[in-house]
């Protein structure tokens, strides 16, 4: 008998393929190797490209010549490296033989301090040395006819096959969540209740991660947080929430959203103890603690999971660590993440995008892969403020994942001041008056 195709039986064949090949698999927390060989094979088609552009173009680091009449690089460094500019002598002579040439030093010096910025450097997607096949790196893809057909080829399978399957994901995990949530609500207080709600939350996260292509690799599970303790992390988007989630459940901490994220934020509320605040309650420092203190307490509760620098990062730096999480008196986990940005670009600017096009971003993307080391858990030593304890718990973080520590708020990107931004030219006026006289101090 000849099996006909009918759209009934794509669908049930679909259903079988993921309940046996991505839903079972998730509820145990193993994986079926399929993942990891498109990863391996997604990393060779990247150096295949890279050696092509190489082939047809050269070594893209090959400096250009000056053009002419423009100022040479080496000529506005001193003997130190530092950039420096010719100097006249007075002012009055700086006003009489004054050429428009002379803007460039001006322009040189400027481009060179916005490029060298610690500061907002962590605030855009973090740069890849090679093409990834993807439009974020524009330009690459129209450099030869060879990689403008992969480049096609590639745009295929993300939008067309890649697409909706982990759409079906993702509805499928939100679904899940939804249904077990509403129906643990429900239920009276029983013996196993909490050990399966957790696994309830964990299998979802594990098929939203499915829907990502993630392949996330844990070192050192055994430094887990526990109940009666703080996981603090690094933060690069909401997905950080997601990926920590698929190996173990947490009491999540953090401010109450609308839209998409406030509605999963009421699901998980359903049957389990978060810990939302307000908009206006963030700024109360004694009741966000006594809040956090309280649920500390109860060791039936799940350990709390933070993200003490309180905004999302590009996942190259991290910036300063809010002190009031290390002021609960509780067991600190550490745990650095890092993202391979070959394959996706994890970093969520909420201030550019929504979350409902972040998240597009990331399912037109390759594949999601991280690595997530569980740090030695560590408390505040004695004669220890929680000023520095932050500071070593940042420090070991950033040694871990290979990331930059940074002494800045994050939260400058959102809360500049009118007198941050006024200050900041009085020092640059400063600095340039220092030039055109020839004064140094």
């Amino acid at each position: 008998m000849d099996l006909e195709f009918t759209p009934l039986t794509v669908l049930a064949g679909m259903l079988v393929y993921f309940v046996f090949m991505v839903f079972i698999p998730a509820c145990f927390g193993i994986s079926m190797g399929g993942r990891l060989l498109y990863i391996k094979a997604l990393s060779k088609c990247f150096e295949w490209g890279q050696a092509g552009v190489h082939m047809d173009f050269g070594d893209a680091t090959t400096p250009l010549e000056p053009r002419p009449g423009r100022l040479s690089r080496s000529s506005s460094r001193n003997d130190t490296g530092q950039a420096a500019i010719v100097r006249n002598r007075s002012f009055n002579t700086f006003r009489r033989e004054f050429h428009m040439g002379d803007a460039c030093d001006f322009a040189n010096s400027a481009i060179e301090a916005i490029i060298d910025d610690e500061v907002t450097k962590g605030f855009s997607a973090e740069h890849i040395a090679s093409w990834n096949l993807l439009w974020r790196n524009k330009g690459y893809n129209f450099l030869s006819w060879r990689l403008t057909v992969v480049y096609c080829l590639g745009l295929i399978v993300r939008y067309f096959i890649l697409l909706p399957m982990r759409v079906i994901c993702i509805c499928a995990s939100i679904g899940w969540l939804l249904l077990a949530m509403a129906v643990f609500s429900m239920l009276p207080q029983f013996k196993y209740r909490r050990a399966v709600e957790n696994w309830s939350t964990v299998v979802a996260h594990r098929l939203f991660c499915r829907g990502l292509t993630a392949m996330i690799r844990f070192h050192d599970k055994k430094n887990a947080a526990k109940p009666g303790g703080v996981c603090v992390a690094n933060h690069t988007s909401p997905i950080d929430t997601v990926v920590l989630s698929s190996e173990g459940a947490y009491s999540l901490v953090g401010q109450k959203h609308g839209g998409f994220l406030g509605g999963l934020q009421n699901a998980l509320s359903m049957a389990q103890n978060h810990v939302w605040f307000e908009r206006s309650l963030v700024n109360d420092r004694a009741a966000v603690g006594k809040r956090l203190r309280d649920h500390l307490a109860d060791k039936t509760n799940n350990p709390i999971l933070i993200f003490p620098e309180g905004t999302c990062i590009n996942n190259t730096k991290v910036y300063m660590f809010k002190k009031g999480s290390f002021e609960l008196n509780a067991p600190i986990y550490p745990v650095a993440m890092k993202y391979d940005p070959r394959f996706a670009d994890a970093f969520w600017n909420s201030s550019k995008e929504g979350i409902e096009t972040y998240l597009f971003r990331l399912l037109t993307s390759w594949a999601l892969v991280a690595d997530v080391w569980y740090l030695d858990p560590t408390e505040i030593q004695e004669n220890e403020s929680s000023v520095d304890f932050s500071l070593r718990v940042k420090r070991d973080i950033c040694q871990k994942g290979g990331l930059v520590e940074v002494g800045y708020d994050g939260m400058i990107k959102r809360e500049m001041k009118k007198d941050m931004i006024e200050e900041a030219k009085g020092n640059i006026a400063k600095t340039y008056r220092r030039k055109i006289l020839g004064d140094e101090h």
